[in-house]
């Protein structure tokens, strides 16, 4: 048996896609994701729990959305990530759960490996063009660009139809 998506839920999921590649696209050109990103993706959730076609534990998620943002907290204290990405990816994980929360946390890493290698590639070529040192350490990395594609690899996980026992 295969539980369908409704559209409601469908378009719950496209609309949180594209506010991830919304914030990706403003943290790339600004170094900043926009609170109000998350804001719409914390309100989106409920729609999609609620137009799920199976039921979702609002407790689950909410307890693995706390302690993302509380590690995420502590990160942001200690100078390591920006508050937009902690934001982000503590949204990122409400959407998640204990279900999806692998998934994200492993394309989120990946993707900002490759995009931290890219970085010091361009910043290595540009340095080594003009003959000047450069501080490896203070490189700026637009880290939402690795949250959105996390997110959205979650998302479209998400989205396949769920194939019940029959």
């Amino acid at each position: 048996m295969v539980l369908a998506l409704t559209i409601f839920h469908v378009a719950a999921l496209f609309a949180a896609a594209l506010l991830f590649v919304a914030a990706a696209v403003c943290d790339a050109r600004s170094y900043r994701i926009p609170n109000y990103f998350c804001g719409f993706l914390l309100l989106l959730f409920p729609v999609f729990a609620a137009t799920s076609p199976q039921p979702i534990d609002w407790r689950q998620n909410a307890i693995v959305f706390g302690l993302i943002s509380a590690m995420g907290f502590a990160a942001f204290l200690g100078k390591w990530v920006g508050a937009g990405d902690v934001k982000l990816l503590s949204v990122a994980s409400l959407w998640a759960g204990p279900q999806f929360l692998v998934v994200l946390l492993a394309v989120t890493a990946f993707a900002g490996g490759v995009e931290s290698l890219a970085a010091v590639i361009a910043l290595y070529l540009k340095s080594s063009k003009t003959k000047e040192t450069r501080c490896w350490t203070k490189t700026q990395i637009p880290y939402g660009i690795a949250i959105a594609t996390g997110g959205v690899a979650m998302l479209s996980l998400m989205a396949q139809p769920i194939l019940l026992p029959d």
